[in-house]
């Protein structure tokens, strides 16, 4: 499910970096090759990414806003899975908690996005 957050960051990024191109709600299978890893396969065939930053056709970036469901063990496992197989494919991943935006300045959160979209930042779970 695509939400109100994922859309401002999308227009975010479309507006502050426009060299970039965006994608919400995109299947782990079409981003990704098939992981030789056979613990991340469930995630990679079933799962998604809420927004995709692209430079050149590749996948630099995933963004992943979402709530109180990511402190769940079963989620946080999954969202482990998924940063995992962002690292092996050389993708930056961030996860936020809904309300972050709110609580940023715009210069806080430009270095926030920035930092994942220009590689500046590792992965967080």
């Amino acid at each position: 499910m695509i939400t109100d957050e994922t859309i401002k960051i999308e227009r975010y990024i479309n507006r502050v970096w426009p060299k970039f191109k965006t994608q919400k709600e995109i299947a782990l299978r079409k981003l990704f090759p098939s992981p030789q890893n056979i613990g991340l396969n469930h995630i990679w065939k079933y799962g998604s990414a809420d927004l995709v930053v692209f430079w050149n056709n590749k996948p630099i970036c995933i963004i992943e806003p979402g709530g109180i469901q990511h402190f769940e063990d079963k989620q946080k496992k999954n969202d482990a899975r998924k940063f995992k197989l962002c690292e092996l494919n050389n993708c930056r991943c961030l996860h936020m908690i809904n309300g972050l935006i709110d609580g940023l300045s715009k210069k806080q959160f430009r270095r926030l996005i920035g930092g994942y979209v220009y590689g500046k930042s590792k992965n967080k779970n």
